[in-house]
């Protein structure tokens, strides 16, 4: 935020600011290099909290807001991950630890596909470069947040990146799809990421700084370490998921009354549709049909809709959504309290954050009661 306010401050013109903007020039250019060759600009919906420093309570969520400052150390940052990638490798082509993210299977992006086209758009789906035009190209003049809410999608279509050894595949497998590059690895963030230690590592080794253990030589342990990465790394995900909806239950549980905001359609299934909240980056399932005559409720999966009584819903439909807690269930300890009940409120991973958020979500369009 500093350095975004440095940029923007026309009066600021001494070593650091004329410094800040010739790098955020260069991240620029950095930036279409990357995007002629088909990297991709993805989305996904990220919650921050505000946090009471003595109860540790939120007092406030929403979605981060990303700045031009942030875009520019993100493109340094893929410029070292990448270079370093390809310099380690060089000196260590069986061992290097690397991160490719493969391409999508085939009709990944068929639901998305069909809810497009509802909307007379469409997704080209050859190569990466042809994914990032077409994303680039699915806007509606009628509501600008569709193409957030078609790279929301599409980023959920397609497979997760991962860790793998150099060597153990050809070089034409380490192909980074997001990210449009050859080569890619993790290692600006060793304070963070174990996989990043171990880049550093090897890059002071190649380097002359420091040799490597003998271990970090030996195919078969560098395989052992890059499994037990990717199974935790996922593990990270399905615990940061469920932090986030643990606090943000914390956060409505505080409130009176019932929240009204708009909301997006993002999934139609039989019995219901999951909806998205822009102004807090969270989901919730909304069930249709109980006490209905069968039959009430038709599941048009061609059209991505769901037809009822008094309406229809659609992926990319926007609708207006209430918000509350489910208080039937036994409400969970304070945020700042020492206690066990959060940690097996999401113990289960995956399954459990989903369970917290459809508590925390129990929303109805008004159009479709």
């Amino acid at each position: 935020e500093e350095a975004q306010a440095v940029m923007d401050d026309p009066a600021a013109q001494d070593d650091l600011a004329r410094g800040l903007r010739t790098l955020n020039g260069l991240a620029k250019a950095l930036n279409a290099r990357r995007r002629a060759r088909g990297s991709l600009v993805l989305a996904s919906p990220e919650v921050r909290f505000k946090i009471d420093s003595e109860t540790l309570d939120p007092t406030d969520v929403g979605v981060y807001a990303h700045k031009e400052a942030n875009a520019m150390v993100e493109e340094f940052m893929l410029l070292a991950n990448t270079s370093v990638a390809r310099f380690v490798t060089q000196r260590y082509p069986k061992v290097a630890v690397l991160r490719r993210h493969p391409p999508p299977r085939p009709g990944a992006f068929d639901v998305l596909q069909r809810a497009l086209r509802t909307r007379g758009l469409s997704l080209r789906t050859n190569s990466s470069k042809e994914v990032a035009k077409s994303l680039d190209e699915a806007h509606d003049p009628a509501d600008p947040f569709v193409n957030k809410l078609v790279r929301i999608l599409a980023t959920r279509s397609m497979q997760q990146a991962a860790y793998f050894r150099a060597g153990s595949s050809p070089p034409e497998d380490y192909w980074h799809y997001g990210l449009a590059a050859d080569i890619y690895t993790h290692f600006t963030s060793p304070i963070r990421r174990y996989a990043d230690q171990l880049v550093h590592r090897m890059l002071a080794a190649a380097l002359g700084v420091e040799p490597l253990p003998a271990e970090a030589l030996l195919p078969e342990s560098v395989d052992a370490a890059v499994a037990t990465m990717n199974e935790r790394h996922v593990s990270a995900q399905h615990a940061g998921r469920a932090s986030v909806n643990v606090y943000t239950l914390f956060f409505f549980r505080e409130r009176e009354g019932v929240e009204a905001e708009d909301a997006y359609v993002i999934k139609v299934r039989e019995n219901g549709v999951v909806v998205l909240v822009p102004r807090y980056g969270i989901e919730g399932i909304v069930h249709v049909g109980k006490g209905a005559a069968p039959g009430s409720y038709v599941y048009v999966e061609e059209a991505c809709t769901l037809r009822g009584p008094k309406g229809s819903l659609s992926v990319f439909q926007k609708v207006r959504a209430t918000i509350v807690v489910d208080k039937s269930k036994p409400p969970p300890p304070k945020a700042g309290d020492q206690h066990r009940g959060a940690t097996d409120l999401y113990r289960g991973g995956q399954g459990a954050g989903a369970a917290v958020l459809a508590e925390v979500c129990k929303t109805c369009p008004s159009d479709f009661a």
